[in-house]
Formats: structure tokens, C-alpha cells, sequence
């Protein structure tokens, strides 16, 4: 019955609409490419099971959001990514934001520091504090954390193939104060393998890295409760140039080969996959896509953990999700339309359920962002959060055809992503056959000719073109930051003993040179002075450097 008014709607209807006004496009697609009808109807979900399929919010297979009552209870968290020059001006900041209404943070670091060098070493020159705070010591840290409580206030701590080396500043500041590493609260990224897929800040070849990845989890796992030492990253797999859904899928190969790696070191997997369930994801361009795509990449993780490891525990199914509004998308044209793409994001995110957000700002096609601009962004997600009401209902969209229909699509194609990487060997091999790297490359570049030839629709810099420029403040570096930095660490080299340092710094070589978890040795080295370029280099030394696996 539905079907023949389906097809009798089209015949009749839909043809004497199309005979005066043809549709705007040939096809409708979403972002990633799922095509697109004009109107969904029961028969796109006839087979959806309601408790199979989607069940109630904080239930199997967690499809409408990982807590009962999601909102109602506890908004998402509000971090906006920052780093500004050196640790006392992002302490600042942090201090500024945290005024405003911030519910947590998120360190950026420079160059420099994710890379391992000082800002003394030739490689960090004209580097340093430019995209984020420079750190290379405890006495660093411990001015980036000034007046901020590490048990009270949770962070992420965007670093990756430095992630060791923050950890350990982290914990070692921590004991300083009085806290042991039990009560400390916060994530950091730690996400190697997109990096060297991806983004490129990686300092040793893929194998050392995956140790030194799987380091930091089952340390934390074993000592910090409230620690979750990697956030599987898909946000800068998109960021390259990868479609919504291939990044997706390309997150969720990766974050099976950490799993292996860690139930390889003995781990149970129940003991740690809890720890290992959080995503920083691009939520956009496509409105529903970033909804259904994260509502179907949360069933299928959960269906993952449970089916094909066997987890037990309820919490180690939970898919928790950290959204980006993506900095790809914000144009320099009309900078301000800025704040119209990040408040769509951000409702996008609210009703997919996502647990923090950090919205890209107005002006960072630009620069790093200007405080106004980071005000904006952080005003926009409490905009969204107290005065919407999008926030009232958990999943609301739950139940809509296109929705169910749409997340049934994206998990479908999740799917075939993940068993083409299985068939490769699983995530790892497929980084040293570059398929990932292949796949990147060729979307990335269909992504920029879709702008170029207006396919895909940027309004203000492919349609409705201005002729003038709109003016904005742009954050500047201070030249004198870079000065100030290399002055700071060559009179703190210049004033400690270095016995003591040489003494850690050797010790660390030689675990390295070993098989055991290398975290508590850089803890000690942090602790006895060492600096990140100094730790990174002695690591370089046993591990060598990474060959260009991103290219």
C-alpha cells in the first residue's frame, strides 16, 4: 500500500513538479557521497528493530547516546583548543576562559614541542610558540597550570607523539602539589598512527611509536582511574582531506590496532577498553551526515568491543565523543560566516550526542585565534547548550526516516572500510602499504576540486562572491616570544646540574634498547630535570626517526 502511493506520489506529483521546475541538481549526495532521495517513508526502515537497532538511550547498542538521560543530566563539556606563545600567556587564557564559562581544557602546543625539539635546537627556529604553547621543561608545565586545579578541572592534552613526555610532566607537577596520579582527570590524544597518516608530527617509525603509544595507555590504566590516554582521532584524518565517513572508518581501524596491540601486551581487554573509547571528531559540513554518522559509528564500536572482543563491561562498549567544527571548513572569505558553520556544527554535535566540544573559531583560516574569537566560539557551544532547547530530549531526530535510514548507510560503508583494512593485515600494514596515505591523497584532492568548480558550495568564496574584503584583527605572535623562549633555555640548561639529567637521560636509552614500559622512566627524567628535546633525542637514539610515511 505505502510502496504503490510511494510510486504513484512520483508518477504524478513529482513528474508535473519536474515538467516546471527542475531539480537544482542532477544528484544530491551527502559530503562523503551516500546518495540522497527526495523524501524517506517507512519502507527506508522497515527492517530497523527497535530494541536491536537503536534500544534507549544508555542501553546496547547505545545507537541514541551512551547515558540514559545524556543533557538532562550534565551538558557536554566546553574546551575550546588553546595555546598561546609560552605558558604564561596561555595560563592566562585558560584563567580567561575558565571565567566565561569553560568546562574544561585543551592544551595546543608549538611545533617544536610535538616534534621533540627545544627551543634551542635549529629545527624549532622560527617555530616556537606559534600555533600553541612551547614546553620543554616542568618549570613550564608548572606555570601552565598555575592556580588551575588538575583534580577539579579535567584537560585534554592535545599531544600525540609527545604524549609521553606531557604525561609525565603532568604527573610529575601533580606530585608536586600533593596529588597522586589516582585522582588526576583529563584525556589526552596519543593517537600515533593518524599522525602518520595524516598530520605528519611524528618523530619515530611506526613501531617504536606504537610502543610508545601503548606505553602511556596501560600506564594509565594501571594508575590513573580517571585518565583516558588516547583519543582515537578521526578529526584530522577529514582535516586532510578524507570524507566524513572514510575518516571515520579509517579511526576505527586504527583504534582496533590499539586494542590488538594492548590484548597483545597481556592486558584483558575489559581492563582497559573504557579507556581507549574516545574520539575526537570533525562534526560537519553535512549537517545530518555528522549526526548519523556519529549515532552509527557509536553502534558499530559498540557492536565491535562486544562481538569481536568479547568485552563484558558496559562502559568498555560506550563510544565517547570530543567534536571539532573542523578549521578546513571556516573560509577566509567573509571570515564572520565563520560563526554561522560553527553554530551549525555545534547543533549537529548536540544532536548526535557528543560528550565535549571545541568550535574551530571566525578567524583561525587565518592565525590561531584572537580571545574575541575563541569567546565567540566558546558563547556559541552555551548558546546551543542552555538557550536552544536542542539539549531537553535525548536524540531527538531518533525515529526519522531519513535519520535511521541515513545512520544504516554510514555504518553499512563503516563496515566494508573496516574489513578492507582487515583484509590488508589491519590497520598497520595498510600504514606501511600507504593505502591510507593513497586514499587521503586522491579524496583531498577530489575535496578541492569540488570547491574549485563550485560542485561543492562555499558561500562567500565559490557563490555569492564579494568584491570587498572584510576586515578582521588577526592574532599576531610577538617576535619577542621565540627570543624569550631561546633565553629561557639556554639559562635553564646553564643553571641545573647536569650529572643528574645524564644520569635518567642514560637510563632511559637503556630501557628503550629493552621491552618494558618506558613511562616511568621519562617521569623520573622530567623529575630530575630533563628537558623534551633532551628526552626526545635520547630516544632518537635507540629509535632512530621516522621515514616519510605520510607522503
Amino acid at each position: 500500500m505505502l510502496k504503490e502511493a510511494e510510486e504513484k506520489w512520483y508518477e504524478e506529483d513529482v513528474k508535473k513538479a519536474l515538467t516546471k521546475t527542475p531539480e537544482r541538481k542532477k544528484k544530491f549526495c551527502t559530503f562523503s557521497g551516500i546518495p540522497l532521495k527526495p523524501v524517506y517513508t517507512p519502507n527506508d526502515v522497515k527492517d530497523l528493530d527497535f530494541l536491536k537497532d537503536l534500544g534507549f538511550p544508555g542501553q546496547y547498542p547505545y545507537t541514541r547516546g551512551i547515558y540514559p538521560l545524556m543533557y538532562r543530566t550534565r551538558l557536554f563539556t566546553m574546551r575550546q583548543y588553546s595555546g598561546f606563545g609560552t605558558a604564561e600567556e596561555t595560563n592566562e587564557m585558560f584563567k580567561y576562559l575558565l571565567k566565561h564559562g569553560e568546562t574544561g581544557l585543551s592544551i595546543a602546543f608549538d611545533l617544536p614541542t610535538q616534534m621533540g625539539y627545544d627551543p634551542d635546537h635549529p629545527m624549532a627556529k622560527g617555530e616556537v610558540g606559534k600555533v600553541g604553547v612551547s614546553i620543554s621543561t616542568l618549570r613550564d608545565y608548572q606555570i601552565l597550570y598555575r592556580d588551575i586545579p588538575m583534580d577539579k578541572i579535567s584537560v585534554h592534552i592535545q599531544a600525540n607523539a609527545n604524549a609521553i613526555f606531557m604525561m609525565a610532566m603532568h604527573i610529575a607537577e601533580a606530585e608536586n602539589r600533593g596529588l597522586p596520579p589516582k585522582v588526576l582527570w583529563g584525556a589526552c590524544q596519543n593517537d600515533i598512527l593518524k599522525e602518520l597518516i595524516a598530520r605528519g608530527a611524528y618523530i619515530y617509525p611506526l613501531e617504536p611509536s606504537m610502543r610508545l603509544c601503548c606505553d602511556v595507555i596501560e600506564y594509565c590504566v594501571k594508575n590513573m582511574p580517571r585518565w583516558q590516554p588516547i583519543t582515537v582521532c578521526q578529526f584530522h584524518i577529514q582535516e586532510a582531506g578524507a570524507n566524513f565517513v572514510t575518516a571515520m572508518g579509517f579511526s576505527l581501524a586504527n583504534a582496533i590496532a590499539y586494542v590488538e596491540a594492548l590484548l597483545k601486551r597481556g592486558l584483558p581487554i575489559d581492563s582497559f577498553a573504557f579507556n581507549i573509547s574516545v574520539w575526537n571528531v570533525v562534526c560537519g559540513p553535512d549537517f545530518f551526515e555528522a549526526i548519523c554518522g556519529l549515532r552509527a559509528a557509536r553502534r558499530l564500536w559498540a557492536k565491535i568491543m562486544k562481538e569481536r572482543f568479547n568485552a563484558k563491561k558496559p562502559e568498555s562498549l560506550t563510544m565517547r565523543i570530543f567534536m571539532g567544527s573542523g578549521g578546513a571548513q571556516m573560509t577566509r572569505a567573509e571570515p564572520l560566516n565563520n560563526i554561522v558553520r560553527g553554530t551549525i556544527s555545534a547543533l549537529a554535535g548536540a544532536l548526535a550526542g557528543v560528550q565535549a566540544m571545541n568550535i574551530q573559531c571566525y578567524d583561525e583560516a587565518y592565525a590561531i585565534p584572537t580571545p574575541e574569537a575563541i569567546k565567540i566560539a566558546l558563547r556559541t557551544e552555551q548558546i546551543v547548550a542552555y538557550e536552544s532547547g536542542v539539549t531537553n530530549v535525548v536524540d531527538p531526530l531518533g525515529g526519522s526516516y531519513f535519520v535511521e535510514a541515513l545512520t544504516n548507510e554510514v555504518e553499512k560503508e563503516l563496515k566494508r572500510i573496516i574489513e578492507e583494512v582487515d583484509a590488508m593485515g589491519g590497520a598497520v600494514e595498510a600504514i606501511k602499504k600507504r593505502y591510507f596515505q593513497r586514499i587521503i591523497a586522491k579524496q583531498a584532492y577530489e575535496y578541492q576540486k569540488a570547491i574549485e568548480t563550485g560542485e561543492l558550495a562555499r558561500v562567500g568564496e565559490n557563490i555569492f562572491v564579494a568584491e570587498e574584503v572584510t576586515p578582521i584583527k588577526t592574532f599576531e605572535v610577538r617576535p619577542e616570544v621565540e627570543k624569550k623562549r631561546l633565553e629561557e633555555i639556554q639559562a635553564y640548561k646553564a643553571s641545573r646540574g647536569y650529572a643528574k639529567v645524564e644520569k635518567v637521560l642514560d637510563e632511559l636509552r637503556k630501557a628503550a634498547e629493552g621491552a618494558g614500559n618506558l613511562m616511568p622512566y621519562v617521569i623520573r627524567a622530567v623529575k630530575a630535570g630533563a628537558t623534551v628535546g633532551e628526552m626526545a633525542e635520547a630516544l632518537r637514539q635507540v629509535f632512530g626517526t621516522a621515514e616519510d610515511l605520510a607522503a
